[in-house]
């Protein structure tokens, strides 16, 4: 059986025992001893051809796809390096082990693994850390959320126990700088994605609510000099903050945020069947205010071109948790991209930070989600993002229609 190192609330302990180990040969200098001597030849190490590791101690390991194939309780799934961890969610609770698979030194993505199993996908199960681990390893993949490791047949027990303490005040630095290092991949990432969207299509415009997430994007676009065009919807109903902001941002960026307004006679047609405030009244005529003031005018701002960017999140209401970061618009014939869609409220506000965009001054009074004036409040600390909009509404009815027409998830 493979030594097991275990960690949990009762400490450390040792499991299995150790396969038999050949004795190490006897060194020999370079070139019999007549070269430079200072030189070392670093021996070529091959991944397995296949798994690490065929079994646990509850049976054989699964691979990802064995398991999405034939899910049943108990099981115990090796991940791969290449494996996409979020095919998991919400198909966590019969697992009873998950592994992470490092095939080779050197190949981080076991971490990436288990980050995002732990902190995006609410994993608490058992997490073992199995292959090319070597012992300083230990404390830093501990530290991210593996709590076994399956020691290699050349490791030994005592210098994996001892790199728990001997590594830890470097790794312990290393780990504060954890989360920003997560964070600028995030923003590289982004910055990639953005650059793909201006090479794939010719007319690629930002639909911007001068939101904390579309200044982000609006950032990401001007630092970049993207050819990515900026809009808004102005619908005549905004708070004189977001107007301001506008002038604002042109300026920052130099840049031009074009204005799409509604046609004023469908507003007066509206206001003179429901009153100016006639949204108040029930959904039918609050959906069909947000139409005439913000759906009509974005198929309009959006006739002649190819794709079309946003700053939803996933994270922001119940009715964007599948948010795919590509879509296809099916009834407007583009493609629909998310960038920020994985992108935590924190990450929005790091971003930022660092960057120092410009940003609402009614964040700072309560609001969250702002849209037109009349229909957003500042909400409580604690309260759903978008509790302020509409909330007169029950929480599953709070979108306006702009991001409810028919889509498929895909390039």
């Amino acid at each position: 059986m493979t030594l097991l190192l275990s960690i949990d609330a009762n400490g450390v302990r040792i499991s299995g025992e150790a396969e038999a180990r050949p004795a190490p040969p006897r060194p020999v200098p370079a070139n019999d001893g007549h070269g430079d001597v200072r030189k070392k030849i670093v021996p070529i190490v091959r991944p397995p051809a296949g798994p690490s590791q065929a079994e646990w101690e509850g049976g054989a390991w699964l691979s990802l796809q064995q398991w999405l194939d034939a899910p049943h309780a108990g099981a115990g799934v090796l991940l791969q390096p290449a494996d996409d961890t979020h095919a998991l969610k919400d198909r966590l609770a019969d697992l009873a082990i998950i592994g992470v698979d490092f095939p080779r030194i050197g190949d981080g993505r076991g971490y990436s693994h288990a980050f995002l199993l732990r902190q995006r996908l609410g994993y608490s199960g058992p997490l073992r850390a199995v292959g090319a681990v070597t012992a300083d390893q230990v404390f830093a993949l501990e530290q991210i959320g593996f709590d076994s490791f399956a020691l290699r047949a050349d490791q030994a027990a005592e210098p994996t126990l001892a790199a728990l303490h001997t590594y830890s005040v470097p790794y312990l630095t290393a780990f504060r700088d954890r989360d920003a290092a997560v964070f600028d991949a995030k923003v590289r990432l982004l910055e990639k994605a953005l650059t793909a969207i201006a090479q794939r299509h010719e007319r690629p415009a930002l639909a911007t609510s001068l939101s904390a997430e579309d200044m982000v994007l609006t950032d990401a676009i001007a630092r970049l000099k993207l050819p990515i065009d900026v809009f808004t919807l102005d619908t005549g109903r905004l708070h004189a903050e977001t107007l301001a902001l506008i002038g604002e941002t042109e300026q920052r960026y130099g840049l031009t945020i074009v204005r799409q307004q509604p046609a004023p006679s469908e507003v007066a047609a509206y206001v003179a069947a429901h009153g100016v405030d006639g949204f108040y009244k029930g959904l039918a005529e609050r959906k069909l205010c947000c139409s005439v003031r913000k759906v009509l005018p974005l198929d309009r701002a959006l006739e002649g071109r190819d794709a079309w960017l946003t700053g939803q999140r996933r994270e922001q209401a119940t009715t964007r948790a599948a948010l795919a970061e590509s879509e296809r618009d099916a009834e407007r014939n583009m493609q629909k991209y998310n960038p920020l869609a994985d992108w935590s409220w924190a990450d929005v506000l790091a971003y930022a930070a660092r960057f120092s965009i410009p940003m609402s001054p009614l964040y700072a009074r309560g609001y969250v989600s702002i849209g037109c004036e009349p229909c957003t409040k500042a909400i409580r600390p604690g309260e759903d993002p978008r509790a302020g909009r509409w909330w007169w509404e029950s929480q599953d009815s709070k979108e306006c229609g702009l991001h409810t027409k028919p889509t498929t998830t895909g390039q």
